[in-house]
């Protein structure tokens, strides 16, 4: 019995036949700044999608919403576990990521720097993604949950000048401290100029003058300073994520803005990614999985989004 059906079926089909048109259809349902000359350069075992095309994340999650009339829609919901509520139109999140952008260029942060982020699942936390690929920097993203270990490991092999952070995570009732660990990280030494916390508790903690920075503090540095996006070639790095390390020091991945746009604007063509193949023998990853495995060197709308915590 054939449990696949005639519509995925007819999009397998596709996807074999010719992948290149498959995925430029998709790719024609999102909004671009100027097009690609080629949807696939594969010269194994290196490859690049839609050579030539410049796009932006956060100008394709914001900014495309609000121009197309969306901007009083709710495009963030975040509670937690002790009742807090926060909604944000799609209008008011793109305020928060152009204030924040604006902030980061007030540090110095410009295109193809990088940044950790440490932090709970806060509305700050997106946020911040989002107005980091905004002006071209590359964020890498540690679990709140990892130890000092594993969280400086991963700020020293992402060659990180900023890490985000506050005092505290909200866990089964109980705060559990991420600037204590944050401290213990960066005692083996690191790149890191500036650690940013976003102070939660109203607690007293440890702070390291000249290179703590308050969040509030951080957003007075957005003063004289643009919030606006840059375009961005579909190939160039978007954000960081390390693999687990469980088993060797971890590898960072670095996902490019062409891959990190197709899981969430694509929808319905992702299905197909599976089965997407080419003629020769070791097909290259969909622009759904572009990415590469890498050390860096030091120092180079759709649906709603629920946060919970």
């Amino acid at each position: 019995m054939n449990l696949v059906s005639p519509i995925v079926q007819k999009w397998i089909d596709e996807g074999m036949q010719d992948p290149d048109a498959f995925w430029g259809r998709a790719a024609d349902q999102l909004p671009w700044f100027r097009k690609w000359d080629r949807v696939l350069d594969w010269t194994p075992p290196t490859f690049k999608w839609f050579v030539g095309a410049e796009t932006n994340l956060a100008y394709n999650a914001l900014d495309y919403h609000v121009k197309r009339g969306w901007g009083g829609h709710t495009a963030l919901i975040y509670f937690n576990e002790r009742g807090e509520r926060r909604v944000f139109t799609y209008a008011q999140l793109l305020y928060e990521v152009e204030r924040v952008a604006a902030a980061l260029r007030g540090l110095g942060v410009n295109k193809s720097d990088r940044l950790t982020i440490y932090m709970p699942t806060c509305p700050e936390a997106i946020v911040l993604m989002l107005a980091t690929v905004r002006i071209g920097a590359i964020h890498s993203v540690v679990f709140a949950g990892f130890g000092a270990k594993a969280l400086g490991d991963r700020i020293r092999a992402s060659g990180s000048r900023l890490v985000f952070t506050a005092d505290v995570t909200y866990r089964k009732g109980k705060n559990t401290d991420l600037k204590l660990i944050v401290d213990e990280a960066l005692h083996a030494g690191s790149d890191v100029e500036h650690v940013i916390v976003l102070k939660r508790s109203g607690t007293e903690i440890p702070w390291t003058e000249g290179r703590d920075v308050s969040w509030e503090e951080f957003l007075s540095a957005a003063s004289g300073h643009s919030g606006d996006y840059v375009a961005m070639e579909a190939n160039e790095p978007a954000f960081i994520l390390a693999t687990s390390g469980t088993t060797a020091t971890p590898k960072l991945a670095v996902h490019t803005m062409c891959g990190g746009r197709h899981p969430i604007s694509v929808g319905s063509w992702a299905i197909a990614t599976s089965f997407t193949r080419h003629s020769s023998p070791a097909p290259p990853p969909s622009p759904l999985r572009a990415r590469s495995i890498t050390r860096l060197p030091n120092r180079t709308g759709g649906p709603r989004l629920r946060s919970f915590e």
